[in-house]
């Protein structure tokens, strides 16, 4: 993958947008232009106007404005104080095209310029050269990335992020499909069907996906899993732009960097296959899933933190043979709680930042008020599309087929378990349950000679 070698600059652009935001920094709303007429006195980049399947212009002003986006699914409209006002002069001049009058399909990127500055307009909220969004302006986050041709890298960003979206349904649908087949009449490659699935996602880094790809072939199943949850560990400590823009990663909406909710499902498969077939070792395949999934140079995920926490403790307790009782359950679930706590808060404290975090961060009340509108969002995303509805009660019928089936190992709980926790904690149900459902019926059907058994 061609990269762009990444210089932050330390100027008039960090003055006026870091150290004064609230002041301002000569921001001005203008049509839709052209980039090379500004490619040559400017850092240019790609904005994304907000969150949800649809935006308005109303809605990505207020978020323009306020440096907060709101969900469309949740009303759009961020509350609070604007942090900027339009037209002032101090600091860069900044120009903004929003979504015309009316609401639009949120499938569109528009161009923004800091004049004064070079190359592509990236932000920590993206970690993408090229790619900002709408918040960032008032929250100070926009950098410049230098470039040699920064309207043709926008332009293949653009097309690559279009080519991702037009690709990531169809393929999570084959890819189901293949690993039901699987389940049914090889039992044994259903899981490695999902390990070749998330190595071809890393193609843009063509030797480790070649290297992670003989691995997850050649490898017996605990050391395959574990091969995989390296290669992304490695791709995103590389490249972050590896992960986030691969055919199954972020949809650059919402979510720009590290793991998503699909990617997250996914890699639950190997996470608590690797833990459960390496017996002594698997509490270190434990801490690389952690990592891998959680951390902020990685995936970032503090919703995945929390969700493989919970499977692994209940992998831990079905696996030393001890009986599920009510006061184990309790115990472990403040266990879990002060862990996840732990690890959060250590996240936070390195610079890590997910909607977990932030949420913590705001107190108790916060989170509550996060964990409800999660929720909520949930259901309006399922009942807003047929398509989601189908795949969400079609999941939930193989999660009661599989959970039905007895005896159940301990990888099969824990992989339950951390779907109900990833339900709750992520807003994408469809996702979840989707790829979630597959999966647990392919670890269900596993040939009972070849299953994983934690020691």
């Amino acid at each position: 993958m061609r990269r762009l070698v990444v210089t932050l600059v330390v100027g008039p652009l960090v003055v006026g947008l870091v150290l004064a935001p609230s002041a301002g920094a000569g921001i001005r709303v203008v049509p839709p232009f052209d980039l090379e007429r500004y490619a040559g006195r400017a850092a240019v980049g790609l904005l994304v106007p907000g969150a949800g399947p649809t935006v308005t212009r109303e809605h990505a002003l207020a978020a323009l404005l306020r440096g907060r986006v709101e969900h469309e699914l949740l009303g759009g409209v961020p509350e609070g104080e604007p942090l900027i006002e339009l037209g002032l002069s101090e600091g860069p001049e900044i120009l903004v095209s929003l979504p015309p009058p009316g609401r639009t399909e949120n499938d569109r990127r528009y161009p923004i310029a800091v004049l004064g500055e070079r190359g592509l307009l990236t932000s920590s909220s993206t970690r993408i050269d090229g790619l900002v969004s709408i918040t960032d302006v008032a929250t100070g986050r926009l950098r410049s990335a230098a470039a040699d041709d920064p309207v043709e890298a926008l332009e293949q960003l653009d097309e690559r992020i279009e080519r991702n979206d037009a690709l990531r349904l169809p393929l999570t649908l084959l890819l189901a499909a293949v690993v039901l087949a699987l389940a049914v009449v090889r039992p044994p490659l259903a899981v490695r069907a999902i390990l070749v699935a998330l190595v071809a996602n890393l193609w843009l880094e063509p030797a480790l996906a070649l290297v992670a790809g003989v691995a997850a072939f050649a490898l017996p199943l605990g050391l395959a899993s574990t091969g995989v949850l390296l290669a992304y560990l490695v791709s995103m400590g590389i490249d972050a732009e590896t992960v986030a823009l691969s055919p199954l990663g972020p949809s650059q909406s919402g979510r720009f960097y590290g793991i998503n909710n699909l990617l997250e499902t996914l890699l639950l498969a190997p996470s608590f296959v690797g833990a459960a077939a390496l017996g002594v070792a698997g509490p270190a395949v434990a801490a690389l899933a952690l990592v891998t999934v959680g951390g902020n140079r990685f995936g970032a995920d503090g919703g995945g933190l929390v969700v493989l926490i919970a499977g692994y403790a209940l992998l831990a307790l079905r696996s030393s043979g001890l009986r599920a009782t009510p006061r184990r359950i309790v115990l472990l679930a403040a266990a879990v709680a002060a862990l996840a706590l732990v690890l959060v808060a250590f996240d936070a404290a390195t610079g890590g930042e997910s909607h977990v975090t932030r949420a913590l961060g705001d107190g108790p009340g916060a989170f509550a008020t996060d964990l409800g509108d999660r929720v909520e969002l949930s259901v309006r995303r399922t009942a807003a599309s047929a398509g989601a509805l189908v795949v969400v009660l079609a999941g939930l019928g193989l999660l009661v087929v599989g959970a039905a089936r007895a005896p159940r190992t301990p990888l099969v709980d824990a992989f339950l378990l951390s779907l109900a926790v990833s339900l709750v904690l992520n807003d994408t149900p469809s996702d979840v349950i989707g790829v979630g459902s597959v999966a647990a019926l392919a670890l269900v059907r596993l040939d009972r000679r070849a299953a994983p058994r934690a020691r």
